[in-house]
Parts: structure tokens; C-alpha cells; sequence
């Protein structure tokens, strides 16, 4: 599918379905508890080698993960990457980190953590992250939602974009997870790309 093609919620619901075909050695699924600790601990592992912290306990978990839900991609049984899914009910990550609150307020849910293994970087059509980023999204709308909030940096913003999708910038960058981020928000029925002003304040 072309960008052009990715317009309104039903175009990025058949853009995700798209990007989970074109990666059909992969199983992109809801992680079970065994399998999210392997998430935790590639989590752990992305933030030692990029030199962000030390975790001894090689885990990487926070107090949003207990009503996350964490999706993982594997491939012939071995992760490869991940992202984790939190959904409205309490303050979002990226709202008590940009000290903001995100319309329409208890309907958005939040994309985070995005981690690939090591030896799976590289791939210049980002295939992984794209299939992640897709069954988030589709299972954000199992959920009746259709608004996404994150945190991004702007070469992410900007692949993202490239696909279509009309991502917001919601405020100045800020350190966050390891480098800085901007708080962002994706509705596709009504949102429009735009970037941050001072002026918004």
C-alpha cells in the first residue's frame, strides 16, 4: 500500500495488515508472562548496550507494565523485537513524562518501548518495527480505540510520516528513554501533521 492509500483510521488499518503480510517469517503477537519476560530482558539489553543505565537484575519493567499489554515479534522461536501497548484507564507514561494530558482524554492509548534485537537491525524497509507498530495499532482497535499517544524522536517521526500517518507533535523535546523525545499523538480520522511551536504554549 502507498502512503497516498493511508488515510482515516480503515486506510492505517489496512496499511497494518500490509505491513504484518510483508513479514510472513514473523510471529507478531500479545506476549504471554513467560514470553514478556524475554521482552523485559530485551528491553534490558537495548538500554545497557546503548549505555542509558546499569540494570543489574537484567530486566527492564516499570509500574505501567502491570496493565500493558506487551507484543512481541519472533522469528523460528527467537525474539526480535517489541513494543508495549498501554491503554486508557489511568495517566499515560507520556503524559506524566511531559507533564501534559492527551485529548481525547481517557480514549488514547500509548505506544512505547519499542526495542529490535541486535542482529535484526539494519533492514532498510525497518520491516520489524513495522510489523510491531502494526498489530499495535490493530490491537488498540480490538480495544474500540482509534488514537494513539508516544514518545518519539524525530528520525522516527519522520519515518513514520513517510508512510502517511499524521503524526502530531505535542511539545518540545525532552530526555526520555535514553535520548530526546517529543510527546506525539496519531488520530486519523481528524489529526493533522504539524510540528510544535513555542507559540502553542
Amino acid at each position: 500500500m502507498s502512503p497516498a492509500a493511508c488515510t482515516g483510521s480503515a486506510g492505517l488499518d489496512a496499511l497494518s495488515r500490509d505491513l504484518l503480510a510483508a513479514v510472513p517469517d514473523l510471529r507478531v503477537t500479545l506476549a504471554g508472562p513467560a514470553e514478556c519476560e524475554a521482552i523485559f530482558r530485551l528491553r534490558a539489553e537495548h538500554i545497557t548496550a546503548a549505555g542509558w543505565a546499569e540494570l543489574p537484575g537484567r530486566r527492564e519493567a516499570d509500574e505501567h507494565d502491570a496493565r500493558a499489554l506487551q507484543i512481541g515479534a519472533w522469528r523460528d522461536g527467537a525474539l526480535v523485537g517489541a513494543i508495549r501497548l498501554v491503554l486508557p484507564g489511568a495517566s499515560l507514561p507520556v503524559e506524566e513524562a511531559f507533564e501534559l494530558r492527551i485529548e481525547p482524554h481517557g480514549a488514547v492509548a500509548e505506544a512505547g518501548r519499542l526495542v529490535i534485537a541486535p542482529a535484526q537491525r539494519g533492514d532498510p524497509a525497518h520491516r520489524t518495527w513495522g510489523a510491531l507498530f502494526a498489530r499495535a495499532w490493530l490491537t488498540l482497535r480490538d480495544h474500540d480505540l482509534s488514537v494513539l499517544a508516544g514518545a518519539a524522536a524525530r528520525p522516527m517521526i519522520e519515518r513514520l510520516r513517510a508512510l502517511g500517518l499524521p503524526f502530531e507533535i505535542l511539545g518540545p523535546a525532552r530526555e526520555h528513554w535514553g535520548e530526546p523525545r517529543h510527546p506525539v499523538r496519531l488520530d486519523p480520522e481528524r489529526g493533522a501533521a504539524r510540528w510544535y511551536a513555542p507559540s502553542d504554549r
